[in-house]
């Protein structure tokens, strides 16, 4: 088996503009206070939320009964909300 060289790789940049946003670069990220941020900005924690199977049997028929299904953890966070909108 032979091997040959890589093909040399054409340059035609005839825009000068794609030469200059390259060669621009950028600035450093820099940290954010979250508190000035807009409300709809937040961020969300990750909960680990452990089910045995047949609950997760039970909430997967149930999704599937509605016309467009969500998916399960759209239903699950639809569920959690229901309970809290209930509670309080």
């Amino acid at each position: 088996m032979s091997l040959r060289p890589k093909p040399p790789q054409n340059s035609t940049n005839d825009d000068p503009r794609i030469d200059e946003l390259i060669n621009k670069g950028g600035s450093v990220a820099t940290a954010t206070n979250h508190a000035s941020l807009p409300h709809t900005m937040t961020f969300t924690a990750q909960v680990q939320l452990r089910l045995k199977k047949d609950v997760l049997q039970r909430i997967d028929n149930h999704r599937q009964k509605r016309t467009l299904p969500p998916s399960r953890h759209a239903w699950i966070l639809e569920a959690i909300l229901e309970k809290l909108k209930t509670e309080v």
